[in-house]
């Protein structure tokens, strides 16, 4: 292996900002191999790909988002060297009943067009090796590129997750628990180029998932420094008793607690300078995401609040949660039930809402979300 050839998805769509989207790309991987301790010469760009020349190993670029796939490759200056190549390749070929040549030719100049280059190939790998051509079941599958005056080839092709570049899109505050959903939201707006910073409110000391999660998180940023805030409930407690006092006000425990969370990631991204929240909120699947209480909990932000799996449902959360490695984590402890009223209202009435939130602020004497960012 001479190089690794990554292949962009929307990235090459971006028009005028492509050259930015790429750069950002390109650092991101460079950030990726140092972190790796993976020995390269450099990481380029020309005609749509991304090449990293004399890799020491390859490395799992699918952890890099903003790639859709890539090739181990080798590269040669003409097409005679391609063949000569091939004819060598014994360990590939040795033993395969069948195998194909996907030719493709970036430079339009050059003299021989795609079709025509699999034939010249082909017939260099069929009169070395007894291998008949199969253009749909293939055992054996050779890719080669000529791009800007070099031809790569490659046998395998590994996919990654595609998207955009982690950091191109700004700062982001992620509310995370330690279940299923909301890793899988920071990593969704992960993949849309954001910078995640994670806050958390820790109930149960004893079983803390939060710091596996972040690394597994954080493997997918490339380098880009995130950060992780953890709050204690235990801080808070005072906020629950004074809820807990009024019995009219259990069944809005749910809401006005999902508020205060929100408020305080609010006043964290604004002191940060992250410009909206993330939640894993998915609609309908529990008790406190229901339209009406989403609302409610919303009320009075100043900054966005996005919601990448609102329309999933539960399985096609946790098969993401699965193919990023969350899922694992997430269900290996039972953490302490949230303490709320067994029959949290599902249909929560704005005007009612806001006077309970009122008149908890006024029995605190203070905004509790306020108080928990100051003692961070």
């Amino acid at each position: 292996m001479d190089i690794i050839l990554i292949r962009l998805g929307e990235i090459s769509l971006k028009g005028a900002n492509r050259g930015r989207f790429e750069d950002a790309l390109k650092e991101n991987i460079r950030n990726f191999l140092k972190k790796e301790g993976i020995n390269f010469f450099g990481v380029r760009s020309a005609s749509g790909r991304i090449f990293i020349d004399r890799p020491s190993r390859v490395p799992n670029l699918s952890k890099v988002l903003g790639i859709v796939s890539y090739s181990p490759a080798w590269e040669f200056v003409d097409i005679e060297e391609v063949k000569d190549f091939l004819r060598s390749r014994e360990d590939i070929f040795k033993g395969a009943r069948s195998f194909r040549i996907t030719a493709s030719r970036a430079d339009k100049s050059y003299p021989l067009a795609s079709p025509q280059i699999a034939k010249e190939v082909g017939t260099a790998v069929t009169g070395n090796f007894p291998i008949a051509v199969n253009l749909k079941e293939p055992e054996v599958n050779v890719g080669v590129e000529y791009i800007e005056g070099s031809f790569y080839v490659y046998f395998e092709t590994i996919k990654g997750w595609g998207g955009l570049p982690v950091g191109i899109s700004g700062k982001l505050v992620v509310l995370i628990s330690g279940g299923i959903d909301s890793p899988v939201a920071a990593f969704l707006m992960m993949k849309r180029g954001a910078r995640i910073i994670f806050l958390h409110f820790r109930r149960d000391p004893e079983i803390d998932k939060i710091p596996e999660l972040y690394k597994i998180l954080s493997s997918y940023a490339a380098g880009i420094g995130s950060e992780l805030v953890v709050l204690d409930m235990k801080k808070i407690n005072d906020f629950y008793e004074k809820i807990m006092e009024d019995p009219r006000i259990h069944r809005y425990m749910c809401v006005l607690c999902k508020h205060m969370m929100l408020k305080a990631a609010e006043s964290l991204a604004l002191k940060k300078g992250a410009m909206g929240i993330v939640t894993g909120d998915s609609l309908a699947q529990v008790a406190s995401q229901t339209l009406e209480n989403l609302k409610a909990q919303r009320y009075g932000l100043r900054l966005p609040v996005y919601s990448p799996l609102i329309g999933m449902d539960k399985v096609e959360i946790m098969k993401i949660a699965r193919s990023i490695g969350t899922y694992e984590v997430s269900i290996k402890h039972r953490e302490i039930p949230c303490p709320l009223h067994r029959h949290p209202t599902t249909k929560a009435d704005l005007e009612t809402f806001f006077r309970y939130n009122e008149t908890v602020i006024k029995k605190l004497g203070y905004k509790p979300w306020e108080k928990i960012l100051k003692e961070h």
